[in-house]
């Protein structure tokens, strides 16, 4: 896509057990083998390293340069209902701050709808601080709630 420079999935599994076998909610799309064990996606999130992703606010930091894209956004964040405020969502955001700062990344962002009350918390912790709010006007016209915009310093993240 133009404006893309890199994209990253980086999902958290599971070995499948017997456990999470009967869980009606399992999804058989998310279950894999892996070295001869049976596995199962319980999280995953998107890095982008991009100026900005399509019908989303556009951060501000560090500016549009041509010769060098550092900016990155985090996308389609999600942990298994049954999996939730257990760590993974933050060990997630953890493992692509680690990457983003591989890929010279120097700031850092995240969209959150602003019902998402969980996720603000999540982002907070992981040190994103509030940048912007989309206006109502637009949430509507794309048929969604209104978004906050949280950007991350990763030039003051420890290595």
């Amino acid at each position: 896509m133009i404006n893309f420079q890199r994209v990253s999935c980086i999902n958290g599994t599971v070995p499948l057990s017997s456990s999470l076998m009967e869980a009606e909610e399992l999804c058989s799309l998310c279950k894999f083998v892996e070295d001869g064990e049976e596995r199962v996606v319980i999280g995953s999130l998107d890095l982008n390293q991009c100026l900005w992703l399509p019908d989303e606010m556009t951060g501000m930091r560090p500016g549009v340069n041509e010769d060098s894209q550092t900016r990155a956004y985090l996308s389609n964040v999600c942990v298994a209902k049954e999996l939730q405020n257990k760590g993974l969502g933050y060990a997630l955001v953890d493992k692509s701050k680690k990457l983003a700062r591989e890929w010279g990344i120097t700031d850092l962002y995240v969209h959150v709808a602003i019902d998402n009350i969980a996720g603000q918390k999540l982002y907070k912790k992981s040190g994103f601080v509030y940048e912007g709010e989309e206006p109502a006007w637009r949430a509507r016209f794309l048929g969604r709630p209104r978004r906050l915009l949280l950007w991350l310093d990763m030039n003051k993240e420890p290595l």
